[in-house]
């Protein structure tokens, strides 16, 4: 139905991406319903509110383009696609007004970078470069949205998936931390305001949030369960009918979604927030879903789902 979602060309992706990131810009830039979190982030960030939002376009696209580059070198496709980036445009525009989210969304480009280095370790190769890479960018995403600390496991995990036991590839993510307090600990005991300092760290989890509208989120619960669903049988037969490598890849990208759905459950323990937690989620279900509508044989309905929450996102938040 529409095979230009499944272009191995990068052009319809820059193109439609924009378009859909600019077309957010127009609704929520002169909406005068601004929550109180955005004129919070604009104060702390001091900048005009215009060029906050062209930056955090960039950021956005650039966080596309790179899960489309992750996916790519990967063995998920026999071919490129740029499939995965675009969904994950479209799903970060579909919870609102993108700059409520400005903090998880710069941590989400670090994530991803933390993954590329996840899926560059192979069974055979020594992994220590790539295990403290991972591990360093996700301690820069937890920078900027502080939860995403609680992924740092996830490394740990990967190697068992991957790699046979090897005691100093899991010492990196201990090393990296070392390092970082080593740099954090002894700034704050100089400036004398360590406790202040990891308050206000711990609040940018607070702080980049508003609450998804109940229509907005059932059309996004409807999408995902339905493409699901549609999807399941056919990324399962790859599966079984894979190598190695497929399997490892998929494994991976599991084990991610399952760390960011806990994630979104402390989110909501801890804040009392249904819907807080669920930025970081879209880096793997974004990949999930694309593998699915790639491979699915009845791709003109998951097509047709795909339009139809496309549109309806756009017409709830002009309305």
């Amino acid at each position: 139905m529409l095979s230009i979602l499944r272009t191995n060309q990068p052009f319809f992706f820059i193109v439609s991406a924009w378009l859909i990131l600019i077309l957010n810009g127009l609704i929520y830039f002169n909406n005068g319903d601004v929550k109180e979190v955005e004129f919070e982030l604009l104060k702390l960030i001091g900048a005009p509110k215009i060029l906050v939002y062209f930056v955090l376009f960039i950021v956005v696209f650039y966080t596309g383009f790179l899960i489309n580059s992750v996916v790519n070198k990967s063995v998920l496709f026999e071919k490129s696609y740029y499939l995965s980036g675009l969904l994950y445009v479209v799903f970060v525009t579909s919870f609102g007004d993108i700059i409520s989210y400005l903090l998880p969304l710069i941590g989400n480009l670090f994530l991803l970078l933390s993954l590329k280095n996840l899926l560059l370790i192979f069974r055979a190769n020594s992994c220590k470069k790539q295990v403290f890479n991972a591990s360093i960018f996700i301690l820069f995403g937890a920078l900027f949205y502080s939860l995403n600390l609680f992924i740092l496991p996830l490394v740990w995990i990967v190697l068992f998936i991957i790699r046979p036991f090897v005691w100093r590839e899991y010492l990196m993510p201990i090393i990296v931390l070392l390092i970082s307090f080593a740099y954090v600990i002894p700034f704050g005991i100089l400036n004398e305001n360590i406790l202040e300092m990891m308050s206000l760290w711990w609040s940018s989890s607070q702080i980049s949030y508003h609450e998804i509208s109940p229509s907005v989120g059932l059309l996004i619960m409807g999408f995902i369960s339905v493409t699901f669903l549609l999807s399941f049988k056919s990324i399962v037969n790859t599966f079984i009918y894979s190598n190695n490598r497929y399997k490892r890849v998929i494994w991976v990208v599991v084990a991610m979604m399952v760390f960011t759905i806990l994630l979104s459950v402390l989110d909501f323990l801890l804040f009392n927030r249904s819907s807080g937690g669920l930025v970081p989620f879209l880096i793997p279900l974004v990949i999930f879903l694309s593998n699915g509508f790639i491979r699915n044989r009845i791709q003109w309905v998951c097509d047709l789902v795909f339009i139809l929450f496309f549109v309806s996102t756009i017409v709830i938040q002009i309305l």
